[in-house]
């Protein structure tokens, strides 16, 4: 397996209020749950650093998870009120050597290696990756080095991550599909999405 100079942050630190249970143990098929299917698709993409960040409340259940990769290392936000700019700058506090890192929220399972593929392919010293469908951004984004700095040494730590990122120049990159678009918040949403018996 080809090993890229690329980290994940699988953002599931979330309180999941509207779901009522932890996104991340949420079944992908019978084999799987979001987490293992996330974690275990970066994993043979070639990822080298894999970080999932998780609440207090939570954290014990997802370290009992038994198919993750060996790789995983699972942080606790103890903030979850932050929202998603304090779990990021946990994670990439964690890493220890990657050049680029991908943002990946637990509630899209659906992203693949084509969309990996072509997010790295493109990839640049100077700009954060973002994939489009139809205008519309989406995720994974992929984090640069020079962004990764600006992230973990800003001041506080409640900022908002999408501002933030609005600062930075961003190079958008066009989809075939919208994988990237879906996130799963609610009963509802997983139950069109999934027919799992």
């Amino acid at each position: 397996m080809k090993t890229r100079d690329a980290a994940v942050i699988v953002l599931a630190a979330g309180l999941s209020q509207r779901m009522k249970s932890p996104k991340a143990l949420l079944p992908f098929d019978k084999q799987m749950t979001f987490i293992e299917r996330i974690t275990g698709l970066y994993t043979e993409w070639g990822c080298k650093e894999i970080i999932v960040v998780v609440n207090k409340e939570n954290s014990e259940l997802i370290r009992q998870v038994n198919h993750m990769p060996e790789a995983v290392s699972v942080v606790v936000n103890d903030h979850p009120e932050y929202e998603r700019f304090y779990s990021v700058k946990l994670g990439l506090r964690a890493l220890k050597s990657s050049e680029f890192c991908f943002l990946q929220n637990v509630d899209n399972p659906f992203i693949d290696k084509g969309i990996l593929e072509t997010l790295f392919g493109n990839r640049s010293s100077e700009a954060i990756v973002s994939p489009v469908f139809q205008n519309k951004g989406g995720h994974p984004v992929l984090l640069n080095h020079k962004s990764m700095r600006l992230i973990t040494a800003y001041p506080t730590d409640n900022a908002n991550l999408k501002e933030i990122l609005g600062t930075i120049e961003c190079k958008k990159v066009e989809m075939q599909d919208d994988k990237v678009l879906i996130n799963i918040n609610s009963p509802e949403e997983y139950e069109r999405l999934f027919d799992i018996r």
